[in-house]
């Protein structure tokens, strides 16, 4: 993974793949969506990256105590990761409940984020080529089912085998990207399929 420098600041290109997935990701929703909605997703971004990068106190506390300033420079890790994650969903999920959008947010997040990786990264063109072209292929599906909650998830399951087979071409099929996207769809799934259940 390559990294860049700012001033003092050194950073993964999986930062900048992430801040610029969650800044397109807000910027599709507020245009198709609501102002509301899209507020929503922006206060899930704040509570990611506020609880991913302070979980540097919680699992480093020693060395935060040494250097208080690594606050600035370190994160959680994987631990921190997965715990902005959850809070994040589980404030979306508290505050949206199951509806169709979280399907097609987390398709463009993960469209955008793919990119972005790839391009700072330069890896060979032709399987991250294929990906991206199934992935703007499902926006377009999720678009047009976009009022259809079951269709939307079935869209999102689909896509998601998807990014497992391509990891899978590349020998990473238990990479964190992939159990992330795993883990989110399913979490998205089984909410939305007990919330459908609510309203029978």
């Amino acid at each position: 993974m390559n990294w860049y420098t700012i001033g003092s600041l050194s950073f993964p290109a999986s930062w900048v793949a992430v801040v610029a997935a969650f800044i397109l990701t807000y910027a599709h929703i507020r245009w198709y969506f609501t102002k509301e909605t899209a507020e929503r997703y922006s206060n899930a971004f704040f509570i990611f990256i506020l609880i991913w990068k302070l979980s540097v106190i919680l699992f480093q506390w020693e060395l935060v105590k040494r250097q208080p300033l690594s606050v600035v420079y370190f994160d959680g890790g994987l631990k921190g990761f997965v715990l902005g994650t959850a809070a994040a969903l589980i404030y979306l999920l508290k505050t949206n409940k199951y509806r169709a959008f979280h399907a097609e947010g987390w398709i463009v997040l993960i469209t955008v984020y793919e990119l972005v990786f790839y391009l700072f990264n330069q890896e060979h063109i032709l399987l991250p080529g294929i990906q991206l072209i199934g992935n703007l292929l499902a926006i377009v599906w999720i678009r047009k089912k976009s009022g259809n909650v079951a269709e939307s998830y079935q869209i999102l399951v689909l896509f998601t085998a998807f990014q497992a087979f391509m990891y899978s071409l590349k020998g990473d099929l238990l990479s964190v990207p992939v159990i992330t996207y795993t883990a989110v769809t399913l979490l998205l799934v089984v909410t939305a399929w007990k919330g459908r259940k609510k309203n029978q």
